[in-house]
C-alpha cells in the first residue's frame, strides 16, 4: 500500500489513529537556510515546527527515527537513544573540521531481534563508504529537492527498524526517498508533503519503481 498525501502534516496526522504506524522515518528541515520551496528554513521556524510535529509523531508511531542534524539535537525532546550514520571520507565542514557523522534521534522500543535484523547488523550506527552523495557534495539536479538523503541510508534504516508489510510514515516526504525504499523493500508507506512541487517529484519517483513478482 502506497498512500501519498499532499498537505500540511500537522493537520493530516491528526486523522491517524494512535500507535497505528510501525515506524516514522523522516528528515525534517534543519533551520540552516536551505532553499526549500514555500518554506523559510530558519531556526525560529524549526523550533515551531518541532513543537507541532513531534508530539503527533510520538502519538501515532510505535517507533520513530528523526534526522536532527548535529546542532539541532538540543531543540528536540529527549530521545530514547541516539543512533548515527557515518562515512569514511569528507562531506561537510563543521565547527570542528570535516563532519563525518550525523545523529539520528530514536523514539520508542527497538524492533525485536538479536544479532541482525533483516540482514542488517543490529547496531545503533550505520557505516558507509564514500560521502560524495552527502552534504555539500550531494548531486541534486537543478529544481529538485535541496536536501535529499542518499537512498542507501534510508534503505538500511528501513530494513533495520521495520519488517516486511509494516506501515511507515514520512511526514516530510520531500522528493520521496523513504517511499522508494518502502516500495522496494515491501513496506506499506504513507507520505505527506506540503509542497506540490516536491509532491510531484516524489510521486513520479515512487510510481516508477517496479517491484519484481515473486
Amino acid at each position: 500500500m502506497i498512500d501519498l498525501r499532499l498537505g500540511d502534516c500537522l493537520e493530516i496526522m491528526k486523522s491517524i489513529p494512535d500507535k497505528s504506524i510501525d515506524l516514522v522515518l523522516t528528515d525534517p528541515p534543519y533551520g540552516i537556510g536551505y532553499e526549500y520551496i514555500g518554506y523559510e528554513d530558519t531556526k525560529e521556524n524549526l523550533v515551531d515546527l518541532i513543537k507541532g510535529f513531534v508530539p503527533e509523531v510520538l502519538r501515532v508511531a510505535k517507533r520513530a527515527v528523526i534526522f536532527s542534524g548535529v546542532q539541532n539535537i538540543c531543540l528536540y525532546p529527549q530521545s530514547d537513544w541516539i543512533m548515527s550514520y557515518s562515512w569514511n571520507t569528507t562531506a561537510t565542514y563543521g565547527k570542528m573540521g570535516y563532519n563525518q557523522w550525523q545523529p539520528i534521534l530514536f523514539y520508542g522500543k527497538d524492533i525485536r531481534g538479536f544479532g541482525s535484523v533483516n540482514g542488517i547488523l543490529k547496531s545503533d550506527s550505520i557505516k558507509l563508504s564514500g560521502g560524495g552523495s552527502i552534504g555539500f557534495l550531494s548531486k541534486c539536479p537543478k529544481g529538485k529537492h535541496p536536501c535529499p538523503k542518499p537512498e542507501i541510508i534510508i534503505k538500511k534504516l528501513t530494513a533495520r527498524l521495520s519488517n516486511e508489510n509494516d506501515t511507515i510514515l514520512d511526514p516530510f516526504m520531500g522528493s520521496g526517498t523513504t517511499g522508494v525504499a518502502c516500495k522496494e523493500l515491501g513496506r506499506n508507506f504513507i507520505g505527506i508533503e506540503i509542497s506540490s512541487d516536491y509532491f510531484a517529484i516524489a510521486k513520479k519517483r515512487i510510481d516508477n519503481i517496479i517491484v519484481p513478482m515473486l
